[in-house]
């Protein structure tokens, strides 16, 4: 019985008091005599500070001991009020917490089932462990790093809290002490990869200050590992740190490792191989049958491990390939990172090339001992680390000088029917679906507001009767938002309502606005930034901790005009909120909404509703009151359009606005808090129509676009579409793990994950004209090249019940003009024990991206997937920042969370794109020396006499050069056989020969100077590997051309090219 455990945990802390105390104290070890003086002690240093128990029974007590030279203890009684002023603590890092004894409820129902375990974490910080008191039971650890949510509290089913008197009936068994109820014993916590259902592990604590410090610190841990991001050998000691905590006594075993390495129930034949394997190639699995448990926390046992079970004979080629010996000097490894790892796309000044002291730094951060010369073994540790990420650390960083832009020029990280955990009828809403989004940086969230029982509004897809979904108190989500909100950003939460509620339950909705989010909530414009025509939106720094609501406003009006309105309003068309749809009869809206998607045309309100005996409610935040056909009074209208205004009133730089009309019609108001939400089908009408107007619209106002209504099974349009015209909130439904909520995921990962990503400059500068769909090049931005080459990957079969055979595609999504979706695919290949290799020297597994238009919108993804087409691990990572070199990438889930080890090792080339026209122009800049010797070489040519042409034919061909030089490409250039276009893919081994026609070489011609064809030095060889060994610039001729850009066929490609995205 659960009853007498917490008795007898009682009993235990009860003796261990002094004579005469009272039972149910929290014992609180404080350490006394401050050296600054500081009387002001907050309670976490009286709790981190502690040498032991005493007693005290109020503030001056705690003083006096501080004071005291005396070891004395001091005791507080549960539920005593020390008025102990909490301090901000100057370091929001965890702190070490000790190990404790609590209560494992399994579950919580009628029945309950619970066990006293010891709660512990882990001395490395990344493994939160339960020991049981029994050995038989086994130690179960979670990864701290996957924890979802933290919070005070019983909450087993997350949507329904259970309230004490709930937990007391269940137990039978009063835990009230002092002023302490006891849901605040109670601690949970939510972990795992699935963001929708969470794993949920309940503890109970003596004391509520027990519980609430162990959530206040876990939580720390959540803020923390929130927006880093982790290098593949972190998740392989994170692997061997949780075999530390979960095995018994001092001692492990390689049955251990390989269990931990090969988990699958079917792979017992794969992992008596690795044994044999390791009982080989590692001597300390001879020499002892069980090793020290310690070793599991030993970097170097824990690196040799993956270098033995993983035999990376790949990386080893490679080593050989780049460099001349069996050791690296720091001069050679300086021109390595400077060739090979270093993006030419950076400016020398702000991003310097690598000198001998850098180099070094970089190897001793990477846990490379700089004294002694590095070998293949220390390159591997170099490829694995830190210091090789595949995105440049800057990427994922808060720019906080960049947050001062108006909020126009940020795209938002928003959510679509937020409280929902699946599809749109029969699905479950739940409370915690808010929690996980705001926790994630999420920052526009949708609240689907109706009517509800007992005066209560109610969150949910409805109308209930035709979705049949569960519902959701409004209160609840408003506490849960005010808890949340800023846990992993400070920047402002948009809470977007779409009210079906009466008058009557609308001013309910204000009041727990106002009284629940308090100060958080904005409630008036601010004093610097006015809602007048032509003043700019505030920044997100401006707004730090400040929660909006999007709503429409209503005006206040006397009875004769809400009469008139009403009735007007009855007889004619009538605009939503959201979706700019008309007010049709109740019914036939909402099954339209769900299963063929909102409509755009004008309708007139059905008369043929008498059926309907009930009020309905509808978009528009002032519903029509109709009962069977008839008005309601004038003074009941007034009393609610009054009410209206309590909501209305709230509404500050997020102004609901109804159906879109124009452009014109917005840039002659130039209020730009009007707001305008439409469904995607709307959105990509004005898209084809008036591209270059909807990307200029959104330079100073907010666009909401949301899934179109026909998308019943939740599933989502690619946000690209949207964004690439400038759209703020593309709001995706979180709950569907898509690739176009990984691309969402992908997007916001950026910039700390604070939920706010800047614009592009051509896409919020008034001055800049951007089209989407340009197809050439984008004012004022460079293009990028890029070629990937696949190597290998890791850990597959770590995620697979057996062995299967895997291939890898990459797909490139931005703007229309540079998405290609299964561009490039590599062979299918036996998923071989933990290392699978793809390029073998016969296979082509090097993928060229020639021509990225706008790279600031360009997003690389890399899919492994099983031979049958499932999804193992993806990875989406921007072109912009991402970094050249040899890397591994670590693989995410369809839900965009971490797989651990699994990676994906390729070799990344990018560079700025130079046409052919131009390409002897920038190498003669980027080398000069080179360039003048090769004048050298015409002055030299044309002083022969033999080879010396006539001045007449040399100005005839200089003519014939400038010619070809207006058309972008020279006469007699050689074109490739093979174009990346056509999805065709050149043979390694075979000799590509490509244009060398720029301006330099057609003088070359002209001087009588034969120009040779470039042959591809990057091919495969037969026997072996041949790695990409050349800098990024000399890589230039395996590129393919762009064809020149057609003016009718860009017409055209503006209404198909969509079908890139799957829109189509």
């Amino acid at each position: 019985m659960l009853s007498s455990m917490i008795s007898a945990s009682n009993a235990k802390s009860s003796s261990s008091s002094s004579p005469g105390l009272q039972a149910h104290r929290t014992i609180v070890d404080v350490k006394y005599g401050s050296d600054d003086g500081d009387d002001e002690s907050s309670l976490d240093e009286l709790i981190e500070n502690n040498p032991g128990p005493s007693t005290a029974t109020s503030i001056t007590d705690l003083v006096a001991a501080r004071r005291s030279s005396e070891a004395e203890k001091i005791r507080l009684t549960n539920g005593l009020n020390l008025g102990i002023s909490r301090r901000k603590s100057a370091s929001n890092s965890p702190r070490f917490l000790p190990p404790i004894s609590v209560i494992k409820i399994d579950n919580l129902t009628e029945q309950p089932s619970s066990n006293f375990v010891e709660l512990q974490i882990s001395d490395d910080q990344l493994i939160l462990f339960m020991k049981s008191t029994s050995e038989k039971s086994p130690i179960e650890a979670i990864y701290i790093d996957e924890i979802v949510d933290i919070f005070v509290g019983s909450h087993w089913d997350l949507s329904k809290a259970k309230n004490d008197s709930q937990i007391q009936k269940i137990i039978n068994s009063s835990m009230t002490m002092g002023t302490c109820v006891m849901n605040d014993c109670f601690f949970t916590v939510s972990y795992g990869l699935d963001f929708v259902n969470p794993h949920t592990l309940i503890f109970l604590a003596k004391t509520p200050d027990e519980a609430k410090l162990w959530c206040q610190e876990l939580r720390k841990f959540t803020v923390k590992n929130h927006c880093k991001i982790q290098n593949s050998f972190y998740y392989w000691k994170r692997l061997f740190s949780r075999l530390h905590c979960t095995i018994y006594g001092e001692y492990f075993t390689i049955e251990h490792v390989s269990e931990t390495l090969l988990p699958g129930p079917k792979l017992h034949h794969e992992r008596k191989q690795l044994e044999k394997y390791l009982l080989k190639n590692m001597h300390i699995f001879k020499e002892k049958k069980k090793l020290t448990k310690t070793l599991l926390c030993d970097d170097q046992f824990i690196f040799k491990l993956y270098k033995t079970a993983m035999d990376r004979t790949e990386v080893d080629d490679i080593f050989i390939k780049c460099f001349s010996g069996r050791n690296i000097s720091d001069e050679e490894f300086k021109t390595y990172l400077n060739q090979k790892h270093r993006d030419p796309r950076l400016n020398e000044i702000l991003y310097p090339f690598a000198t001998n002291k850098t180099s070094r730094q970089i190897l001793s951060k990477a846990g490379i001992d700089t004294k002694s010369p590095i070998d293949s073994y220390g390159y591997l540790r170099f490829l694995l680390s830190e210091q090789n990420l595949p995105v440049r650390k800057e990427a994922y960083m808060l720019n906080d000088d960049s947050m001062n832009k108006p909020l126009s020029h940020y795209f938002i990280n928003s959510s679509h029917n937020t409280y929902l955990k699946g599809k749109q009828v029969k699905s479950r809403s739940s409370v915690s679906m808010y929690r996980y989004s705001l926790l994630s940086g999420c920052r526009s969230i949708e609240l689907d507001c109706w009517d509800g029982q007992n005066n209560e509004p109610i969150i949910t897809h409805g109308p209930t009767q035709i979705c049949f979904c569960t519902t959701i108190l409004f209160k609840d989500v408003i506490e849960a938002i005010a808890e949340t909100a800023f846990v992993t950003s400070e920047y402002p939460v948009i809470l977007s309502f779409e009210n079906h509620c009466s008058q009557k339950q609308q001013l309910k909705m204000a009041q727990y606005c106002k009284d629940i989010l308090g100060d958080l909530l904005l409630k008036e414009a601010l004093t610097d930034y006015p809602i007048k025509a032509g003043v700019h939106l505030p920044s997100p720094n401006v707004l730090k901790r400040r929660i909006l609501i999007k709503n429409k406003i209503e005006k206040k009006t006397d009875a004769r005009e809400a009469n008139e309105k009403t009735f007007t309003r009855a007889m004619s068309k009538q605009t939503s909120v959201d979706s700019g749809s008309i007010e049709e009869d109740a019914l036939e809206r909402a099954v339209t909404r769900i299963y063929i998607g909102d409509n755009d045309d004008d309708f007139m309100i059905s008369s043929s509703s008498p059926k309907i005996d009930k009020q309905l409610s509808f978009d528009n935040p002032t519903p029509l009151s109709l009962l069977n056909g008839r008005l309601s009074k004038a003074d009941d209208i007034t009393k609610e359009l009054e009410l209206v205004t309590e909501l209305s009133d709230l509404v500050t730089y997020m102004r609901a606005m109804g159906k879109f009309t124009s452009f014109g019609d917005c840039d002659a108001r130039q209020i730009h808090s009007e707001m305008y939400s439409m469904n995607e089908t709307k959105a990509i009408d004005l898209l084809k129509q008036h591209s270059e107007q909807f990307v200029n619209h959104n330079k100073k106002q907010i666009t909401r676009v949301y899934p179109r209504g026909s998308r019943v099974d939740s599933s989502n349009y690619m946000p690209l579409i949207f964004w690439n015209c400038g759209c703020q909130m593309a709001a995706i439904n979180l709950q569907t793990p898509d690739l176009p909520n990984q691309m969402n995921s992908a997007m916001f990962e950026l910039n700390n994950r604070c939920g706010y990503v800047l614009k592009p400059s051509c896409m919020r500068k008034a001055q800049s004209k951007f089209d989407p769909f340009e197809l050439d090049r984008v004012e004022n931005v460079v293009p990028n090249s890029m070629t990937i080459t696949v190597i290998s990957g890791q850990m597959f079969i770590y995620l697979c019940e057996k062995r299967v055979s895997v291939y890898v595609e990459i797909d490139l999504y931005g703007l229309p003009g540079d998405s290609h979706k299964k561009m490039f695919k590599t062979r299918t290949v036996p998923s071989d024990g933990l290392n699978t290799v793809f390029i073998d020297g016969i296979s082509n597994c090097m993928f060229n991206l020639e021509k990225i238009i706008l790279p600031g919108m360009a997003y690389v993804r890399f899919g492994v997937f099983e031979e049958g087409g499932r999804l193992i691990g993806q990875r989406i990572l921007p072109v912009s920042y991402i970094q050249p070199g040899y890397k591994h990438i670590v693989l995410y889930n369809a839900f965009n969370k971490p797989l651990g080890p699994v990676t994906l090792f390729v070799h990344i080339d990018v560079q700025d794109y130079v046409s052919d026209a131009h390409r002897d122009l920038v190498n003669a800049l980027q080398n000069p020396i080179e360039a003048m010797s090769r004048v050298r070489e015409i002055e030299n040519a044309l002083e022969d006499p033999k080879a010396a042409l006539s001045k007449e034919e040399q100005n005839q061909r200089l003519l014939e050069v400038l010619e070809s030089a207006g058309k972008g490409m020279a006469q007699g250039s050689i074109d490739l056989p093979l174009s990346i276009d056509s999805g065709e893919e050149v043979i390694p081994g075979t000799p590509t020969t490509t244009t060398t026609s720029g301006l330099g070489s057609s003088i070359a011609a002209a001087a009588g100077i034969a120009s040779a064809a470039i042959v591809h030095k990057d091919s495969m060889s037969g026997s072996g590997f041949d790695f990409i060994t050349d800098s990024p610039s000399h890589n230039i001729a395996s590129r393919a051309q762009t064809p020149p850009v057609d003016k009718k066929n860009a017409a055209e490609r503006k209404y198909t090219v969509l079908s890139e995205y799957g829109t189509i």
